[in-house]
């Protein structure tokens, strides 16, 4: 059976779209870092937010109990 370029590209394509899809799953999974986290877990959370594209995650810092910070937790002046 003759398979077409055509078909082979949809098939490459939806492969990694299906891919891209469980990783960014598995990424979004993980805990927040917390203080008592080792370094090397922070960074992978950064690190893997930074591959799937979850930038505001990957640059965002950690508060003490795990939570994100954000403009409602900052005391403001």
């Amino acid at each position: 059976m003759h398979t077409s370029l055509w078909q082979i590209a949809t098939a490459q394509f939806w492969t990694g779209a299906g891919a891209l899809w469980i990783f960014s799953a598995a990424v979004s999974a993980m805990d927040a870092p917390g203080k008592g986290d080792s370094r090397f877990y922070g960074w992978l959370y950064r690190f893997t937010h930074l591959l799937a594209a979850n930038l505001d995650r990957a640059r965002r810092p950690f508060l003490t109990n795990g939570q994100t910070e954000t403009t409602e937790n900052k005391e403001t002046d």
